[in-house]
């Protein structure tokens, strides 16, 4: 019986080793989760607020940050009351800003009207804010009762905004 061969023949018929397909495979990942990560989400902000929607003001005091545990690792601010579980490929979230802290920039988004165009029930699917001069974008998670998780985006992440209104709240001091 001849040695086993740990080269395999691929389009073209060059050899390609055990490491280079697993090279290959694992690039493949990493494309496949940047992909995933930096793909639009809801088409970008609303033009208008919906007209059958309830009033900014109004939605904003009915939102809520819950947060999530796929975006915590250890040490947790002790206002979450979640077990951390960081997944590989989500965002990590400063674990110093507290649940009312991240609320508060939720609410203040809703007010400012930086929602996605689709909105579930009363909700809108989607909502970028910004906390502690960092972008996050929050998702709607509990439609009944207008629960949202949110996570730390880069710049280059947020949606195309058209109206230009999507800027970093100035400072206040």
């Amino acid at each position: 019986m001849p040695p086993l061969d740990v080269t395999s023949r691929v389009s073209g018929g060059s050899p390609l080793s055990l490491a280079r397909r697993r090279q290959t495979r694992y690039l493949a990942h990493v494309k496949q989760v940047e992909r995933y990560r930096h793909k639009t989400k809801a088409g970008g902000l609303a033009e208008a607020w919906p007209a059958d929607a309830p009033s900014p003001d109004h939605l904003a005091e009915r939102v809520r940050y819950v947060g999530s545990g796929e975006h915590k690792d250890r040490p947790v601010h002790p206002t979450y009351d979640l077990e951390p579980c960081l997944r590989s490929d989500a965002s990590r979230c400063d674990p110093t800003i507290s649940r009312e802290e991240a609320e508060g920039a939720l609410r203040d988004a809703v007010r400012r009207q930086w929602v996605s165009r689709e909105f579930v029930g009363d909700f809108p699917a989607y909502v970028w804010g910004w906390c502690r001069g960092q972008p996050h974008a929050a998702r709607l998670i509990n439609a009944t009762q207008g629960w949202y998780k949110a996570w730390p985006i880069g710049e280059d992440e947020l949606p195309s905004d058209r109206r230009g209104v999507l800027a970093p709240p100035a400072e206040e001091g």
